[in-house]
């Protein structure tokens, strides 16, 4: 039985995603090799407790001679009302003690184990004068309504049946008036397959009970024909394993229950070891120097703000570095949260063409992208990375984006992070290997603490933090001046997406690709760096193959990477271009998004397309995009659209190989 449903359930959890047989059996062999056994174990504990509780017998002791069980009744009805009660007092007991301790779970957990013992003894007691109460009240009743059929009206068939039904459908009442609402941005897309397997399992330890000796040989050999397709498809999968890593990789990143087991088996990484790539060392420049390289990303990076973009904030650092280097006026992030602009800095690809899966805040990259620090550790690079938070990069969750970091340090202070690079830099030896260090900042993303006042005195808040952040930003440059100029880094910094301040009716960022949620400072100082301010637009999807070229190295082209060396603009090779550059920005539906948008920039134009339609801004007169001209500019429309609809369908292309 528990090989039947696994196999059942298997292949209603694969049909969506079906791509080849070889494939399909293989997505459906990781989920039985999962589901198998857990059912098997399943199935086992239900007859053992089966067998100790007797559930016929007990019915029966709890139905009267006529026929009427309002005893059996009653203990059901009690039975829920005493976990609801249960639920209830639980649900309030975990509140008080999140007050109490500000919600420290150690302190939580060691104090919610006694209280919650006393708890299920009072409603265990409850229950039992429920039970009580319940049973004198439905046995009158039911004498009632058996003086008028002159037979048993509540059966124990149809006390379970009212009872199955009555549950089901306080549980879906319940989950549309309070749940719902409350794990609103919790995925249940992995839900189907255990939920669709458990009812299988039941149905079939029901139908042997309904018909015990019936069709005996039937059920053996569709047990025995079960067994033998489960074997054949954990066959199938353990092969894919050890032959078909790339096609195992894929099934992870699909929205089926086979990734989730894929998860469960086996270290991903393990996984990604074995695919045979090809060699990850980039391809050298002739004649390039290989330069040291500080990327420096600072969450919620609003330009307005700061000097070198006309702001009011007095960041003396920022504006230095904008005087002796380049300054970006239209920088544009890939997309409007970390989880998504992160992976794109860090591979080059838009966040449309990256595959992985939502993990927390986070997103889980599909193993097979390589990283700007791999690419760079290949070539020779020592590696660094300093960054603020473990839900991004810490390496037991595998993420990705440590992936390529030789050295690797978490400290949620900016003050901490500040630190380490100094000592770092510190005991750097002359003629060691060329650095690439990348350090993210997160204190400007708390500066609200998700309060909405959007007010001039609360926004003071966020101006006070950028100019903390300018400070520590200065640290970093001044632990620069002692090394020799050939060891002094390119420096860039950047924000990997903006905030909104109450633009087009929005606090904070995640809601829309206007420019205030996604135009952020770059800035680029350091050696052989043009002194310039560039009015071309750019997307931080290029810093991958600028760096590497930065670094003396030939960057991928498409379909590896997306985005388009700067390093010719930087270093004064060629004329900015503000009627040619480009720049492709969008959200990606998830647990936390729950629509897609694009916004693409191509010179002073801005197209966005949200909420089934199109919007057009001419950035240079209207950079507030308060002006849509989508319906006074057909020709321009179409030729904007004509070039989304492009970028659309090179997203469906594998940035693999």
């Amino acid at each position: 039985m528990a090989a039947f449903a696994a196999v059942v359930a298997a292949f209603h959890d694969e049909v969506g995603s079906y791509a080849g047989a070889t494939r399909f059996a293989a997505g459906a062999g990781f989920a039985v090799l999962v589901a198998w056994p857990a059912l098997f174990v399943i199935s086992a504990f239900t007859r053992v407790i089966t067998h100790v509780w007797q559930p016929g017998a007990l019915a029966a002791s709890l139905t009267d001679p006529g026929g009427g069980a309002p005893r059996l009744a009653a203990w059901l009805l009690a039975i829920v009302l005493g976990a609801a009660l249960l639920s209830m007092i639980s649900h309030q007991v975990v509140w008080v003690f999140w007050r109490a301790t500000a919600f420290k779970p150690r302190s939580m957990s060691m104090a919610l184990g006694p209280v919650m013992i006393v708890v299920v003894a009072i409603v265990v007691l409850l229950t039992r004068v429920m039970a009580a109460g319940l049973a004198a009240a439905l046995a009158r009743l039911e004498a009632r309504l058996a003086a008028r059929r002159g037979r048993a009206w509540l059966t124990p068939t149809r006390v379970l049946g009212l009872a199955t039904l009555a549950a089901a459908l306080a549980a879906w009442i319940g989950w549309h008036l309070a749940i719902r609402k409350q794990f609103a941005n919790v995925s249940f897309a992995g839900l189907a397959f255990p939920l669709l397997a458990i009812g299988l399992l039941v149905a079939a330890h029901v139908a042997c009970a309904i018909f015990p000796t019936r069709a005996r040989r039937v059920r053996i050999a569709a047990a025995c024909a079960a067994v033998a397709l489960a074997t054949g498809l954990a066959g199938t999968a353990l092969w894919a394993r050890q032959s078909r890593p790339t096609m195992v990789l894929s099934l992870w990143g699909a929205d089926a229950f086979s990734g989730d087991a894929i998860d469960l088996l086996y270290n991903l990484y393990a996984i990604r070891d074995d695919v045979p790539m090809s060699d990850l060392t980039p391809a050298p420049r002739a004649g390039a120097t290989r330069r040291d390289v500080l990327l420096v990303t600072i969450d919620t990076f609003r330009p307005d703000r700061i000097r070198p973009y006309g702001g009011p904030v007095a960041t003396p650092t920022l504006a230095a570095l904008a005087g002796r280097g380049m300054v970006f006026e239209w920088a544009f992030a890939p997309s409007n949260v970390t989880r998504r602009s992160m992976p794109a800095i860090a591979t080059g690809l838009a966040p449309t063409r990256i595959r992985g899966r939502v993990s927390g805040w986070a997103l889980r990259m599909d193993p097979r992208h390589v990283t700007l620090a791999e690419r760079l550790r290949a070539g020779g690079y020592a590696t660094t990375g300093l960054f603020c938070c473990e839900g991004f990069w810490e390496r037991r969750r595998r993420l990705g984006l440590d992936r390529g970091i030789d050295d690797l340090f978490i400290r949620h202070d900016a003050q901490d992070l500040v630190a380490a690079y100094r000592a770092r830099v510190a005991a750097r030896r002359p003629g060691g290997p060329p650095t690439f260090t990348w350090i993210h900042f997160i204190e400007l993303h708390e500066w609200a603490g998700g309060n909405p006042d959007l007010s001039p005195e609360r926004r003071r808040v966020y101006d006070d933090l950028l100019a903390q952040v300018d400070r520590w930003v200065g640290e970093l440059v001044e632990a620069n001046e002692t090394l020799p100029p050939e060891r002094q880094p390119i420096i860039i910094i950047t924000g990997d997406h903006s905030e909104a301040f109450g633009e087009h009716g929005q606090p904070f960022h995640s809601t829309d690709l206007y420019n205030s949620q996604i135009r952020v400072p770059l800035i680029v100082a350091g050696p052989s760096v043009s002194a310039t301010r560039v009015h071309e637009p750019v997307a931080l999807v290029d810093l991958a193959p600028t760096i590497l070229e930065l670094a003396g190295f030939v960057a991928p082209s498409f379909p590896q990477m997306d985005g388009r060396s700067l390093a010719d603009l930087i270093t004064g090779a060629r004329r900015p271009n503000p009627e040619g550059g480009t720049a492709y920005a969008a959200t990606i539906e998830d647990r936390y998004v729950r629509d897609r948008r694009s916004a693409l920039v191509s010179g002073r134009w801005k197209l966005i397309h949200q909420l089934g339609r199109w919007e057009l801004y001419d950035l240079r007169t209207d950079p507030n995009e308060m002006r849509d001209l989508a319906h006074g500019d057909a020709a321009r429309l179409a030729e904007l659209q004509a070039l989304m609809r492009a970028r659309w369908e090179r997203d469906r292309v594998a940035p693999f190989r």
